[in-house]
């Protein structure tokens, strides 16, 4: 392990690298799905949650929210993993640099090549 990447690590500790994690988006093609990332206590998370309804129960509507799984990245390989693939949305200027070391261009095999 780096320097840099205990430098990295103590931020997420401390908390200063904590909210979102670039924008919320939409997918799905009946009912949406909302997808974001977020880093909160200094765990960095991914969740998706589906569209909630409104169901009738015979005297009122009753709102039933869509199923959320939350995958939260614990460990110090898992939240590097992480800086490492969505730094470049994070507005703090070490963890860009940082992730800009790992981007990858795709060929047509699926293989990633660094460029």
């Amino acid at each position: 392990m780096t320097n840099t990447e205990r430098a990295l690590l103590k931020k997420l500790a401390d908390g200063d690298l904590d909210g979102c994690v670039g924008d919320e988006f939409v997918t799905g093609d009946h009912q949406n799905v909302y997808c974001g990332k977020y880093i909160k206590n200094g765990i960095p998370c991914s969740y998706r949650e589906g569209e909630g309804r409104r169901h009738f129960d015979g005297r009122e509507n009753v709102y039933i929210p869509g199923k959320r799984s939350i995958k939260k990245f614990e460990t110090d390989e898992e939240k590097l993993l992480f800086l490492q693939n969505y730094g470049f949305l994070i507005d703090d200027d070490e963890v860009r640099t940082y992730s800009s070391a790992f981007k990858y261009r795709f060929s047509g095999s699926g293989r990633g090549e660094k460029r």
